[in-house]
């Protein structure tokens, strides 16, 4: 039986505590002051900018009969696209009814020997049952192409993911359109997951560029943050293309309790790790410009014949 939030936040305040008493440096603090006023709290201005931009695309991707696309740039952030897609899908099936809230998720088998299938306890986490996800994993394009719409038109999902990877012949501005029509006959949302892949045409309302962003440390229930934990997901989104002037970006983050995403105010990092999952390392210098030819390898040496 899991912990209760109350159990794990005294837990985390009992280890600040004895962190403190043995004289390690607060976490916290050390984020605090290496901010600036600007960078802690945006202008007033810019906040209610900010808050315009994000209510006007939440308005554009709850709305029904929409077809929206969700990018990434690398194969390694395919998590980070489809953990947005999720959070979306749940924020629209929660103004929807009892009987549409479950959600279909159309996986491509490239993505998943790559990335792996979703995991469990993690949609637990995220605010998502088990129960109310439907997995699929079609071999062909074809058939997960005729799956979607299959789904579009039994109106019998909230919201239908569909992912795909890279940008492939059999996927294009028809199938595209073919699938923004099923969409607004039948009132169903249409989230295209396009992992690793490039810019194209489309008939998608709106084209989101999503990449991870660092999570801020676990807030207490006194309202301060837990030194080296690790709190909600942060995400990083670029509108590409939408009806919205300009191309604003982001910083968002997703309440699991509240089955929302926020925007990220505050942008205080845990500290730990990095969002992206490889080192990036700067490129050696005085290096040829191309990899040297392979020679002969030898799994032996020669041996002599010592009669001889």
């Amino acid at each position: 039986m899991g912990e209760s939030p109350q159990a794990r936040e005294t837990l985390f305040a009992l280890r600040e505590a004895i962190a403190r008493i043995e004289g390690k440096p607060d976490h916290a603090a050390r984020l605090t002051a290496g901010m600036s006023p600007q960078a802690a709290q945006a202008a007033p201005e810019e906040k209610r900018e900010r808050q315009g931009l994000f209510d006007a695309m939440m308005g554009e991707i709850l709305a029904r009969g929409t077809l929206v696309e969700l990018r990434g740039l690398r194969l390694q952030q395919a998590g980070s696209v489809t953990g947005f897609g999720l959070a979306l899908a749940l924020m629209a099936a929660g103004q929807t009814e009892k009987v549409r809230q479950r959600l279909l998720f159309v996986a491509d088998p490239h993505v998943v020997r790559e990335a792996g299938l979703a995991y469990a306890p993690g949609l637990l986490d995220f605010g998502l049952s088990t129960a109310g996800l439907v997995h699929a994993l079609p071999r062909r394009i074809e058939d997960a192409l005729w799956l979607t719409e299959a789904a579009l038109a039994s109106r019998a999902f909230s919201t239908v993911l569909f992912e795909v990877h890279g940008n492939p012949k059999k996927f294009g501005l028809t199938e595209s359109r073919r699938l923004s029509l099923k969409a607004r006959a039948t009132g169903g949302r249409l989230l295209i997951l396009r992992q690793a892949g490039e810019e194209e045409a489309s008939s998608a309302l709106l084209r989101l560029s999503v990449e991870p962003a660092p999570a801020a440390a676990r807030h207490l229930a006194d309202g301060s943050l837990l030194g080296g934990s690790i709190g909600s997901p942060v995400f990083h989104i670029t509108l590409e293309k939408s009806r919205i002037p300009g191309s604003p970006e982001l910083i968002l983050e997703w309440n699991s309790d509240e089955r929302r995403l926020h925007l990220y105010d505050h942008f205080k990092s845990s500290g730990l790790g990095s969002p992206h999952p490889l080192a990036l390392f700067p490129q050696t210098a005085d290096r040829p410009h191309r990899p040297a030819p392979m020679g002969s390898l030898l799994a032996f040496t020669p041996r002599l014949d010592r009669a001889s």
